[in-house]
């Protein structure tokens, strides 16, 4: 009996940016809401297992439907382990998708805050944090139902 294999790609409809910070991630999402007037709340912990362990990730999210911009901060370092195998480093990942409004200053515009250490894009395919990050839709729309 012949085997078939999937091969699908994903298209990713939003940016993903790495952010290095010594404060925690409630203080990082009132910073960013104080920057761009969002209004980022804690939303809930997304669970990970590896093979090495399982680890726990904050997940803040603002949602503005009017102008279809969608942001989650998560955490990505957590003492158990990291969301992204390959963006170590970064402490937070910042996903933004925008609507009809795109701000495309976002770095600049963090890179200004005295809480954050460092900004920059990350390529969502590379980052090894894909499959976590679209699973944040996917289970928000369960939570829905």
């Amino acid at each position: 009996m012949p085997k078939f294999q999937l091969d699908w790609e994903v298209e990713c409809d939003f940016e993903l940016f790495g952010v290095g910070s010594h404060v925690g991630s409630h203080r990082l999402a009132w910073e960013l809401n104080r920057i761009f007037g969002w209004q980022l709340a804690y939303e809930r912990q997304l669970t990970i297992s590896t093979k090495k362990a399982t680890s726990v990730h904050i997940v803040h999210r603002y949602k503005d439907e009017e102008d279809g911009l969608d942001v989650a901060l998560i955490l990505n370092r957590a003492p158990e382990g990291v969301l992204a195998d390959g963006m170590s480093q970064l402490d937070y990942l910042l996903r933004v998708r925008f609507g009809f409004m795109g701000d495309k200053d976002i770095i600049p515009k963090i890179r200004k805050s005295s809480v954050v250490t460092l900004v920059t894009s990350v390529d969502a395919e590379k980052s090894g944090a894909l499959e976590a990050i679209l699973e944040l839709d996917i289970e928000l729309d369960k939570m829905k139902k």
